[in-house]
């Protein structure tokens, strides 16, 4: 069985996850317990996948492990947002990109772990008051896709040059992750709005009155972040991927995920005593009517409710006539407290001089090292061995049918297998480039000497 994170290793993984600060971002501990959280984030996406028992889950609500993902996606926002400009004030040119890269991306694997533990209410429940920073760090993340998108996000990332300058790789892979962190936060406020009774009254305040929550949404469905058109046609994010479909009326997880926090939302009598239904609300919740027809309610039935409410809301015009109350809320502490540490180390420019050499290293030799030490981390070669996992389970459902076919298909396997040469020593091979699917390589060390020649048509395809 496959597994990046072994049982034994479960428990010293995520007692090691605790918080940093941003003058601590890159350092050798961070790098440490960022590997960590790599490992835990393909480990639980490898248990959700093949239907395992969700230990990972289990072990980070238990040792109460979710605040701290929580603060963690705080700090690399801060760091990539108020630190990273300045170290490129710096040095314009980076000789290597790839470990501001690695930051960038511990901030998607941290969410990603979030993703999974709050589909369950237990994990909901763990939040306590870190609740209130969750939801100010989702609705900013969805509206950063929003305006991703309506910047024209999709038609400039369906052309990719393969010659491009640093910086605007570096710039491109910022704009993808903050994509899919957002897809990933559109998520998050489902699970927030459906569990919203778990939590005390400051959290439905939050997501009503000071994000808007259900204005947010409208505004996602309207510019349906997870399509875009480019030449081979209609183009959906599915399982973190773009993906050709022919059907452009089937519904896909982020797209439902955006409905059903509405509907938790709008439906809910006793958090809906705060949210006033003014006429600009009204207005903007009337666009789900055009919506919400026949189509989307075969695929989720649930919704219907959603539309005689806004049916109504749309024939009874303003209903702002509740009464406002004085409410005495909680405040989030996380990235108030992350900024107050900040300044007692002196400001976000002097943190970004004590990271110069980190980050700005032109050392070819610990620049080296440090990349070997992180594709390591990153367990490609499970990574490449799963898939070839997956592929050959796909392969075998056909087979199944019957004795006959199995016979053949087997067969047409070992013939198949011959024909495939590796790409860089021409011997026998079984596992292909995960990109592009078109070459065939018999070890990692092929693939990673035949990176330099195959690189610009793997991109390309």
């Amino acid at each position: 069985m496959v597994n990046f994170v072994y049982p034994e290793e479960l428990y010293l993984f995520v007692e090691s996850i605790r918080c940093f600060q941003v003058r601590d971002v890159g350092s050798s501990k961070w790098l440490e317990v960022h590997e960590m959280i790599i490992k835990l984030s393909q480990q639980a996406a490898l248990e959700v996948s093949e239907h395992r028992e969700e230990e990972v889950k289990e072990f980070l609500i238990s040792r109460d492990k979710l605040s701290v993902l929580i603060h963690e996606a705080y700090c690399v926002n801060l760091w990539k947002s108020r630190v990273l400009p300045h170290l490129l004030e710096i040095d314009p040119n980076p000789q290597a990109t790839f470990l501001i890269y690695t930051v960038l991306y511990h901030e998607a694997a941290v969410v990603a772990l979030l993703d999974l533990c709050l589909y369950h209410p237990s994990g909901c429940e763990s939040l306590q008051d870190s609740v209130l920073d969750l939801i100010d760090y989702c609705a900013q993340g969805v509206a950063q896709v929003i305006g991703l998108v309506s910047m024209g996000y999709h038609e400039n990332e369906s052309k990719i040059d393969v010659d491009e300058a640093v910086l605007t790789e570096l710039e491109r892979q910022k704009r993808d992750l903050i994509y899919k962190i957002g897809l990933r936060c559109v998520s998050l406020l489902n699970y927030l709005a459906d569990n919203v009774s778990l939590f005390h009254l400051g959290a439905a305040r939050r997501l009503l009155v000071t994000h808007d929550i259900p204005w947010l949404m409208v505004d996602v469905l309207c510019f349906r972040p997870w399509q875009r058109t480019t030449s081979k046609g209609l183009e959906k994010f599915i399982d973190e991927k773009w993906t050709a479909v022919e059907d452009a009326a089937k519904i896909i997880k982020p797209e439902a995920q955006a409905w059903f926090c509405v509907r938790q939302l709008l439906l809910n009598p006793q958090i809906m005593e705060n949210y006033t239904l003014n006429e600009a609300r009204c207005k903007q919740l009337s666009k789900l009517l055009g919506m919400l027809h026949e189509t989307l309610l075969d695929q989720l039935p649930v919704l219907i409710e959603l539309k005689q409410f806004i049916s109504r809301l749309t024939l009874s015009g303003n209903t702002a006539n509740k009464k406002q109350n004085l409410v005495l809320e909680d405040l989030p502490q996380i990235q108030e407290g992350l900024i107050k540490e900040v300044e007692r180390d002196g400001g976000f420019y002097q943190i970004a001089q004590s990271q110069d050499g980190v980050f700005l290293n032109n050392n070819r030799e610990e620049i080296s090292a440090l990349a070997t030490k992180l594709s390591n981390a990153y367990g490609t070669e499970i990574l490449c061995e799963l898939e070839q996992h997956l592929a050959d389970l796909e392969l075998q459902k056909p087979e199944a049918k019957s004795g006959e076919s199995n016979v053949a298909a087997a067969a047409g396997g070992e013939d198949e297998e011959k024909t495939h040469k590796c790409g860089s020593c021409q011997k026998a091979a079984k596992k292909k480039c995960a990109n592009c699917k078109q070459v065939h390589y018999c070890s990692r060390e092929c693939q990673l000497k035949d990176w330099p020649t195959h690189k610009d048509t793997c991109k390309a395809i």
